[in-house]
């Protein structure tokens, strides 16, 4: 056989060698790519998530709002504008920074994962499976979290107007202090849509825990803004001796003695 009759087998050998090797590149773990494809399962696990991470951020904001309602009603009603000796702008003052910065992240977190869901379930693997209940889940939820998306500028806006001009020039404390109930007892202002009030969990309550402690039933370090369901206590020890009772939003618990930020 010559050399020229033997050129095209060769290269035939090298194109089918190349295609090969481009065919296991595509696939180099050896799994189908149709199967990765997000299912049903998948889906609900992502709807979960975001439920969860709505609810944080809802907390939340509902602490930061009602700091920032108290910090307005106060500056309304004082005789003369407050100033680094006050001690109501000191205390309220470093609870608004506080869960600025938590309400900020805990939006974000909520943004992304509404986004995640949004574009899988319109994934062809996973639409035609979406009950219509589910369906209306996930629309009350994204519109959940467009709300708080709107909200965190607002709240950010009214800290950088009307809170930081105050606190300029002094050093907030974060210290023990209770939290504002409801405005209107046994009324929950947090939106849900798992059924009636009395058929649900315990809202979510977002608190501040300073000092080093722990947060118990559960022994749970002190770690900044934390997301509390039902009665709760501050602990120097993990030993828990302490008693636990039902907390507003924005309490901030911790030992009775002076504490800077948990963050």
């Amino acid at each position: 056989m010559s050399l020229r009759s033997v050129a095209p087998v060769v290269a035939g050998i090298l194109a089918a060698i190349l295609a090969a090797d481009t065919a296991g590149a595509a696939r180099s773990d050896g799994i189908d790519a149709s199967i990765l494809a997000p299912g049903l399962v998948q889906a609900n696990q992502a709807i979960a998530r975001l439920q969860r991470l709505t609810e944080e951020a809802e907390a939340i904001g509902t602490a930061m709002f009602r700091v920032h309602n108290s910090i307005g009603e106060k500056r309304a009603f004082a005789a003369k504008p407050p100033d680094c000796k006050t001690d109501w702008l000191l205390d309220l003052g470093a609870r608004s920074r506080e869960l600025g910065r938590a309400f900020r992240d805990a939006v974000q977190s909520a943004r992304v994962q509404a986004r995640r869901v949004e574009n899988m379930t319109v994934e062809p693997t996973v639409a035609p499976l979406v009950d219509p209940e589910t369906n209306h889940k996930v629309t009350t939820l994204l519109e959940r979290v467009d709300n708080l998306v709107r909200g965190y500028p607002e709240a950010s806006t009214w800290q950088q107007r009307y809170v930081e001009p105050l606190l300029k020039g002094c050093e907030p404390e974060l210290v023990k202090g209770t939290g504002f109930p409801d405005p209107v007892p046994g009324v929950d202002d947090r939106k849900g849509d798992d059924g009636p009030a009395s058929a649900k969990k315990a809202p979510l309550v977002a608190v501040i825990a300073i000092g080093g402690g722990f947060l118990c039933p559960g022994a749970v370090p002190a770690a900044g803004v934390m997301l509390v369901s039902g009665s709760i206590c501050y602990s120097d020890s993990e030993a828990c001796d302490c008693e636990p009772s039902a907390v507003s939003p924005a309490t901030v618990l911790g030992p009775e003695a002076k504490a800077g930020s948990a963050n």
